[in-house]
């Protein structure tokens, strides 16, 4: 092989890995483009977060889906205006549920769940402070309690 022979290859290389270069940098920018695009409507099978929000037109949070602190579930609604807190539904991981609706003050008003002896409901003043509670005791017996706004009342236990 003489050397302008050797020149000749060596020139189609390089014009061969030039245009490959050329074509790897188009298909680069191509994909970028692509996945830089906003897409409004996405369908996905699985969506894995700690926290998800749900905004209304006006940007505000009007659902929120998290986890508490010992690891179970959270959902709450917030009315679409200042972000106030109107519903909770929550979930332990010893498997006690709750739901407890707010005033706009942010009191609890409601709030009505499980525990380790039955469900348990109560009723709270526009204070937050409870004045009706029923629930079960550790014998599967119904109690009913109910208490003034001064926290003074009584608990009647089934006979």
């Amino acid at each position: 092989m003489s050397i302008e022979q050797r020149l000749e290859q060596v020139e189609r290389q390089t014009k061969r890995l030039r245009i490959a270069v050329v074509v790897l940098a188009t298909a680069l920018c191509g994909v970028v483009s692509m996945a830089a695009t906003e897409s409004e409507v996405g369908v996905f099978d699985t969506v894995i977060a700690e926290q998800i929000f749900v905004k209304n037109d006006m940007g505000k949070a009007v659902v929120s889906l998290g986890t508490l602190e010992g690891g179970g579930g959270l959902v709450q609604t917030f009315d679409g205006k200042i972000g106030k807190k109107l519903v909770s539904l929550g979930a332990d991981v010893g498997g006690n549920g709750t739901v407890t609706t707010y005033a706009p003050t942010g009191k609890d008003l409601v709030s009505f769940g499980s525990t380790s002896n039955g469900g348990r409901i109560e009723v709270s003043n526009k204070t937050g402070e409870v004045i009706v509670s029923l629930d079960a005791d550790d014998y599967g017996n119904g109690e009913v309690g109910a208490w003034n706004r001064k926290g003074k009342g009584r608990v009647w236990d089934s006979q």
